[in-house]
C-alpha cells in the first residue's frame, strides 16, 4: 500500500513509490484544487488506485441503498446532491448515482460549507431525502413514514484509511465512477450553485 496524505502525483501508479504498491491511496480533498485533482486522477487512473474522498461516502452509499431497498420499489426519476462547492465526495456521489440509477442527477455546489449536506431522490410516491444538518446526525425522510435520525458522522482520515487497509483488491466501483460516472453526470445532469446559511 502507498498513501499520500496531501498532494499526490497525477498518475500515482507511475510514481516510484506508487509503482511498488498494489493499492495506491490518495486524498483529493487535501489538494489545493480538489475538483481539478479529481479530473487528474480520472485521467491517470490505474486499477488499485483509490481516494479517501470515495471512502468518506461509504456510510452515505449504504444509507441510500438501504432506503431504496424498502417498499415501494419505484424508479428514481431525478436526484439532487448538495455538498460544498469544492467537495470531491459530493462529485463522486453524484457520479455514482448517475451511473447506478440512470436518471438525471443535479450536483448543487453550496458555498459556505465543506462536507456533504443532502441527497434527494425523486420518486412517484414522493421523495427520499437524507439531510445532514450537523456533523454527526442525518435526518432520513421517506413518504408515509416519520422522519428518522440516523448516525452519519463525518469520517476522519484515520477511519477512512483503516477501511482502505482492509482490502487489497482494486475497488472496481470507484474506478467505474471515476472513469464513467462523473462524465455521465455531466452529460445527463446539471450543476448548480447555492449559498447555504447556517
Amino acid at each position: 500500500m502507498a498513501w499520500w496524505p496531501a498532494e499526490a502525483p497525477e498518475v500515482p501508479a507511475e510514481d516510484p513509490v506508487g509503482a511498488l504498491a498494489q493499492r495506491r491511496i490518495t486524498d483529493v480533498a487535501a489538494c489545493k484544487r480538489p475538483s481539478a485533482a479529481l479530473s487528474d486522477h480520472a485521467n491517470g487512473y490505474r486499477p488499485g488506485d483509490t481516494d479517501l474522498a470515495w471512502t468518506r461516502l461509504t456510510l452515505w452509499r449504504a444509507l441510500l441503498a438501504a432506503a431504496l431497498d424498502q417498499p415501494p420499489y419505484e424508479e428514481v426519476t431525478a436526484v439532487r446532491v448538495v455538498g460544498g462547492s469544492e467537495n470531491p465526495s459530493a462529485d463522486l456521489l453524484a457520479g455514482w448515482l448517475s451511473m447506478t440509477l440512470r436518471c438525471p442527477v443535479t450536483r448543487t455546489k453550496a458555498s459556505g460549507v465543506e462536507g456533504m449536506l443532502s441527497v434527494r431522490l425523486e420518486r412517484a410516491s414522493g421523495p427520499i431525502v437524507i439531510e445532514r444538518p450537523d456533523e454527526d446526525v442525518a435526518v432520513l425522510s421517506t413518504p408515509g413514514r416519520a422522519d428518522r435520525k440516523v448516525a452519519l458522522p463525518r469520517r476522519s482520515p484515520g477511519e477512512c484509511l483503516a477501511e482502505e487497509l482492509r482490502r487489497l483488491d482494486p475497488d472496481e466501483v470507484y474506478g467505474d465512477v471515476l472513469l464513467n460516472g462523473l462524465e455521465l453526470q455531466r452529460e445527463t445532469g446539471k450543476t448548480t450553485r447555492t449559498k447555504v446559511k447556517r
